[in-house]
C-alpha cells in the first residue's frame, strides 16, 4: 500500500514537470519565429540603408571644388569623384554592375573597365543623378529600397 501512495504522490509532480518543460520550448519556438522575421527584415535594411550611408560618407569626403561628378566607366554610370595625390589625378568610381555596389579607386589617365572594380556589397538597384547642386541616390535589395537626397556644400563637376 506505501508503494501505491508514493506513486501517486509523485504522479502530480512529474505531470507539473512535463507541463512546465512543454510550456518552456513552446515559448523558446515561438521566439526562435519572432527571432527569424526580424533579422529577416533587418538584413534586408542593413543592404540598403548601408549602400545609402556608404554613398553619403564618399560625397561629403570629397564635397570640394571639382570633387564629384557624374561619368561613365566602360557602358555604365558611375558617381565620379576626383582627387589628387602628389600632383596626380585620380578618380574614384562608384557605380552598380553585376548585381553589386562597385568601387574603382585609379589614375585619371587610364581606361578601365567596370568588371575591374572591387565588390562593396550586394544590391539589385542603384540610381545616382546629380543636378545642379542635388544628388540623389536610390538603392534597391530584395523589395526593400532606400534613397537620399544630399545637398553639395561646393560645386560638383571635374576640375
Amino acid at each position: 500500500m506505501k508503494k501505491q501512495t508514493r506513486i501517486l504522490e509523485t504522479l502530480p509532480n512529474l505531470l507539473l514537470f512535463f507541463l512546465f518543460t512543454a510550456c518552456m520550448l513552446a515559448t523558446l519556438l515561438a521566439g526562435a519565429r519572432v527571432y527569424q522575421r526580424v533579422s529577416a527584415v533587418l538584413d534586408a535594411q542593413y543592404s540598403t540603408t548601408t549602400c545609402i550611408n556608404y554613398l553619403s560618407a564618399k560625397v561629403r569626403h570629397y564635397d570640394k571644388q571639382g570633387g564629384i561628378g557624374m561619368g561613365r566607366i566602360g557602358d555604365v554610370d558611375a558617381l565620379t569623384l576626383y582627387d589628387v595625390y602628389d600632383g596626380e589625378k585620380f578618380t574614384t568610381y562608384i557605380y552598380s554592375f553585376d548585381g553589386y555596389l562597385m568601387e574603382l579607386f585609379c589614375s585619371a589617365a587610364e581606361e578601365f573597365s567596370p568588371e575591374d572594380g572591387q565588390q562593396i556589397m550586394p544590391i539589385d538597384d542603384l540610381e545616382i543623378s546629380l543636378n545642379d547642386q542635388m544628388l540623389f541616390f536610390h538603392c534597391g535589395r530584395e523589395g526593400r529600397e532606400a534613397s537620399t537626397v544630399l545637398n553639395l556644400h561646393s560645386k560638383g563637376g571635374e576640375e
